[in-house]
């Protein structure tokens, strides 16, 4: 699971949405935007993050002599490294500072169920919007089956149709 940029809005707009209709939180017409703007606060800094970390490992990879296979590696290292969860624990991680932001948030009223129960269904909320990365990679190597899997072209190719798959799916 991994979050994109152009989910952020769409998910904000659909967790405030719902936790008010289903009576979880309490939040006046006047203030959902604001509300909405706090969710995507906090995906946004995630996000943030996560490209630092990202660009830190193509930094280190450059500067080592690295192969790009190496880019994976070097990313696992720098998250732990940062104490910065990803895939589902980034995921519960968003979740928790979400929950959190409501109980200090001037613009959500009141909070009327209790965090863990808040948590779940956050994150089912989460689920719902989430791509999963395997099946895309696996669509995309399904377009790709002329070509020699580890050489330029393939990989140039692979970028290419990547981003079509990700277009496709709503995510740039």
């Amino acid at each position: 699971m991994r979050l994109y940029r152009a989910q952020v809005p769409r998910i904000a707009q659909d967790i405030i949405q719902t936790l008010r209709q289903d009576g979880d939180i309490e939040v006046e017409d006047a203030n959902i935007q604001e509300a909405v703007k706090d969710a995507i606060a906090i995906m946004e800094e995630y996000l943030k993050k996560d490209f630092e970390i990202l660009e830190q490992a193509k930094n280190l990879v450059d500067t080592r002599g690295l192969t790009h296979s190496d880019l994976g590696r070097i990313k696992r290292e720098l998250y732990e490294r940062h104490s910065h969860p990803t895939g589902e624990q980034g995921i519960r991680f968003i979740v928790g500072q979400i929950v959190e932001s409501f109980m200090i948030s001037r613009h959500v009223d009141e909070v009327f169920t209790d965090d863990l129960v808040l948590r779940r269904k956050l994150f089912e909320l989460f689920k719902r919007h989430m791509v999963d990365e395997d099946q895309m990679d696996q669509e995309v190597r399904d377009r790709l089956k002329n070509l020699q899997e580890g050489t330029s072209a393939w990989q140039i190719q692979y970028q290419k149709i990547m981003r079509e798959v990700r277009r496709k799916h709503g995510l740039l």
